[in-house]
């Protein structure tokens, strides 16, 4: 049985941990006491987590893979409002008001995103001038920025697609197909330029040549574009070519991955495990 609602809540993925110690690196002077927490420990039956604090509930589940964890948060989530979250973040110090003052000036909405910097201070990324997320603005959305009202998600059924996201078969994406999902099920979602989070510096688009990236971006193209999925394959490969990211004898052995991503993908299309 679940305990009564909160008004906010704070969902984290993790794996492996056998105690709470790692969330006082999260929160400023090591304080999360103040901050309804459900964790979601993807784990074995030998490194189990158990907490005795009264605002941490742990939820240890051998499934794996991040999109799961996040699914999971949501479906056993208290809070009217939540934040999903890694470990590895660290929070600023009024974080539950900036989030709960978002959804007072936009009462509609079903999704909030917010800013991150890195460890220098430095904003992340160029966020975009808007107020509501476009089919643009949604590609500068990182992951642990993303809060949400929990029964909207339930109610439309708006989760995170199993099938991309660290730890599946197509290892990335996670928060891109999210917001494509909430966008195609025209839910509300807004963006508000405050810095809730630090964030290590994250080095993803320097492999933006690796094979397992090229796997990824053919399955997003044929999900996003279907058959003119193998025309974009061909002139990302060429982009990647010019910018320097890949060798020009590479080029078709890339095409290739790229391709098996596809491949991958309508599998899972005629499978009935996936739709576009």
């Amino acid at each position: 049985m679940k305990p009564d609602s909160v008004p906010f809540e704070i969902i984290i993925a993790t794996m492996f941990r056998t105690d709470l110690s790692f969330l006082e690196a999260m929160f400023p002077n090591g304080d999360y006491s103040h901050y309804p927490i459900l964790i979601i420990n993807q784990t074995d039956a030998e490194r189990q987590l158990h907490s005795n604090e009264n605002n941490v509930r742990v939820i240890n589940t051998e499934e794996r893979g991040l999109p799961q964890s996040r699914n999971m948060g949501i479906r056993n989530a208290i809070g009217d409002v939540c934040l999903v979250a890694d470990d590895d973040v660290l929070y600023v110090d009024n974080l539950e008001s900036i989030i709960l003052n978002g959804y007072k000036t936009y009462p509609d909405a079903a999704v909030i995103t917010f800013q991150l910097v890195n460890t220098k201070g430095t904003l992340f990324r160029e966020y975009p001038d808007v107020i509501q997320h476009d089919k643009e603005s949604f590609k500068t959305v990182n992951g642990v920025v993303i809060s949400f009202k929990k029964d909207i998600l339930l109610n439309t059924n708006t989760l995170y697609n199993p099938h991309f996201g660290l730890g599946t078969i197509f290892n990335g994406a996670n928060e891109y197909v999210f917001m494509k999902n909430v966008l195609k099920a025209q839910l509300p979602a807004y963006f508000v330029p405050e810095i809730i989070l630090k964030h290590p510096d994250m080095s993803s688009g320097q492999d933006l040549g690796s094979d397992r990236l090229l796997f990824l971006r053919g399955a997003l193209a044929y999900k996003y574009y279907g058959v003119l999925s193998y025309l974009w394959v061909i002139k990302y490969v060429f982009f990647l070519m010019r910018h320097k990211y890949i060798k020009a004898n590479d080029a078709f052995a890339k095409a290739k991955t790229a391709f098996s991503g596809i491949k991958k993908y309508k599998q899972l299309l005629t499978s009935g495990e996936e739709r576009r």
